[in-house]
């Protein structure tokens, strides 16, 4: 099954239409210039390219598997509507960085409120045997992950972005901060996540 199609029964609402459906149906009406197989190839071929990297950030804002599965579904949706209006003003990577932290943020501040509950996933162990060196990296990767979801909403994004190897510049547009600003802010904030580490190691 392809991304759109999974994203559509994902997104089924009670009419019977998905959420790309109804997308596509106010995107290719009357004189829209757009050739709809070729969109949505393009999309595809897009969101198949930077799925890694659109897990990690929704990995580093959301603990909870369905929170972080309802996350990616909506920078899905969002990129889908975006995608077309892409003039390679600047990089694709950027662009959808940029879609990523603007969904992450709202989704964010809309579950914050909620109770907390705990998904079976967050504590599932894999029974899956692997190399203990690749045991290890993962191992790592997960603390700094963790450490990175204990910063403040806005040290996140510039350690995320920081990890995602975008440049100052770059950074600064998506987050609508000057270039000297991006440099101070996040040296601040690695400092703060290189503490959050330390006192984990220490336990």
């Amino acid at each position: 099954m392809s991304r759109i199609s999974h994203l559509n029964n994902t997104f089924a609402c009670n009419s019977g239409q998905g959420a790309y459906s109804l997308v596509r149906e106010d995107m290719f009406k009357h004189g829209s210039g757009l050739d709809k197989r070729a969109y949505e190839s393009y999309f595809e071929e897009t969101l198949t390219e930077h799925h890694s990297m659109i897990s990690r950030v929704v990995s580093s804002y959301e603990r909870n598997r369905s929170l972080q599965e309802e996350l990616y579904q909506e920078i899905s949706v969002a990129l889908w509507k975006a995608l077309v209006n892409f003039e390679n003003q600047s990089s694709i990577k950027t662009y959808i960085l940029s879609i990523c932290h603007k969904r992450a943020v709202s989704h964010v501040a809309k579950h914050v409120k909620e109770p907390y509950s705990v998904d079976i996933h967050d504590i599932e162990v894999s029974g899956e045997s692997c190399p203990s060196e690749k045991m290890s990296k993962s191992q790592r990767m997960e603390r700094l992950v963790a450490a990175i979801r204990q910063l403040s909403m806005s040290d996140r994004q510039l350690v995320t972005l920081a990890l995602e190897g975008i440049s100052y510049k770059d950074m600064a547009e998506i987050l609508g901060i000057s270039v000297t600003n991006v440099g101070a802010k996040l040296n601040r904030a690695k400092q703060k996540l290189n503490q959050i580490l330390s006192m984990e190691n220490s336990q």
